[in-house]
Formats: structure tokens, C-alpha cells, sequence
């Protein structure tokens, strides 16, 4: 296959979503698939490639279907389908918000007999710290603590 990029229309991608592929090496080219009725830049077709050939790993002759999930999955996620059922990955702000909540588990209870030394704060410190929990996440990830408990 000649290297170029394909271009879709707009809406859900389907086996038989007609597309095209420029070749031209131009950069224009986005200007190209949107005169002729394909305003979405795809992949190219070196990723197309490679997208094929996980989806082999991932199965002998896969299907249409199979094929299409996988290109939708690199398109959507830039990353290659780990698996036929795999669902799709969670946000980075998901993914945050647990590291987030791991960090903050790991402090640990608060001590009773302490208390913070940010100003106001009337929370016990946890263990090697002066700040309460909330407190010493701020410290430490210089951004508000979206937790409280």
C-alpha cells in the first residue's frame, strides 16, 4: 500500500463507511478531504498497518467488525486494541483522581493529640507531617485536595 492518509466523513465509523486515501504530500491535504466530502483525517497508512496486524494477534482473519473496532480504538484512544472486548480506557482525569485518592489513602489516619498547622485547620497531623491530610496533599502536590474525608 502506498503511504497517504485516510480521510472519513463525520459520524460512527461502520465496515462499509466509504473513505478515501490521498496519497499527495501535501499540506493541504485536510483542505483536499473536505472538498470531496471527507473532513476527517483518519490514520496513516502506516498505522493502518500496524493496527491490522495487532488485530491479527488479537485474532486469526479478523473481521470486519473486528477491524473496524481496532481502527476506531487507535483513532479514538491512540492506542492499539488490547483485547477484542476490551472496554474503552478510562479519562485521565478518572485516572488522576485515583492516583489522587491512592496518594491520599497512603498518608494514613490522622493523629489524635496534634493539630495542623495550616492556619484555621483544626485536624489532627498524620504521621511525619505537620499538615493534616488534606493539608499535606496540598503541600506535597502544590493543587487543592479534592478530598475531605
Amino acid at each position: 500500500m502506498p503511504y497517504g492518509w485516510l480521510y472519513l466523513p463525520r459520524g460512527e465509523i461502520k465496515a462499509h463507511t466509504e473513505c478515501v486515501l490521498l496519497m499527495d504530500d501535501t499540506d493541504d491535504l485536510p483542505n483536499i478531504g473536505a472538498a470531496l466530502g471527507f473532513p476527517d483525517e483518519g490514520l496513516s497508512t502506516d498505522d493502518l498497518k500496524d493496527i491490522f496486524h495487532c488485530a491479527q494477534r488479537l485474532v486469526n482473519n479478523p473481521s470486519d467488525d473486528v477491524l473496524v473496532r481496532a481502527f476506531s480504538y487507535y483513532l479514538k484512544f491512540d492506542a492499539y486494541l488490547p483485547s477484542i472486548d476490551a472496554p474503552d480506557p478510562l479519562s485521565p482525569e478518572v485516572v488522576q483522581r485515583n492516583l489522587d485518592r491512592e496518594f491520599y489513602q497512603s498518608l494514613g489516619a490522622e493523629r489524635e493529640g496534634t493539630v495542623c498547622r495550616k492556619t484555621g485547620c483544626g485536624r489532627g497531623t498524620v504521621a511525619f507531617s505537620i499538615f493534616c491530610k488534606p493539608h499535606h496533599f496540598e503541600s506535597v502536590k502544590q493543587r487543592p485536595c479534592p478530598f475531605r474525608d
